[in-house]
């Protein structure tokens, strides 16, 4: 429906059924992803009846802010390939936006795309880094995205390259 329907729909209620009743449905978490693929995010959510309920899903507003999960949602999605033109838009327009939620909500916990694309382009380092527990990955995104100038920020990717291709955690130099 989101491929014929994206560009000139004001929305949609995705009738879902509840976990208990037995009936096939598309999960909460796949229909999120769906709307982030073409550029929508979900919405208001109401019971139909004993088995059945529904979400409001709807175009995402240029000025609407990214939760982290939907950030990275959208990361993985562009970087496999399946990133719809619209969503890729929706998501290149939310990076002027982001920053103050972001940082509101524990600033630099998620990867910019470019860093991200850095450290997988370094094999050895993003396998490491993969494996770490997550306070450890959060401990490196944090120190990575934390920094102020562009120059700091890859003077730390250079270094978080080095100990990662050592199997090294951030602090252990």
């Amino acid at each position: 429906w989101l491929k014929k329907n994206h560009a000139h729909s004001a929305d949609i209620w995705l009738v879902f059924f509840k976990k208990g009743v037995g009936k096939p449905s598309v999960t909460y978490a796949e229909s999120v992803q769906e709307a982030i693929c073409f550029g929508w995010i979900d919405g208001l959510k109401k019971r139909i009846d004993d088995e059945r309920y529904c979400h409001r899903f709807s175009p995402r507003k240029t000025s609407s802010k990214w939760t982290p999960k939907n950030i990275e949602i959208a990361q993985r999605m562009i970087g496999d390939g399946t990133m719809t033109t619209a969503g890729r838009a929706s998501f290149d327009r939310r990076q002027e936006y982001d920053a103050e939620f972001l940082e509101a909500r524990g600033a630099g916990s998620i990867l910019s795309v470019e860093i991200e694309a850095k450290l997988k382009a370094n094999e050895k380092a993003w396998t490491y880094f993969q494996s770490l527990p997550p306070g450890y990955r959060k401990q490196y995104i944090q120190w990575l995205m934390s920094a102020k100038r562009e120059t700091t920020r890859q003077r730390r990717l250079g270094e978080a390259l080095r100990l990662l291709e050592q199997n090294r955690k951030l602090g252990m130099k």
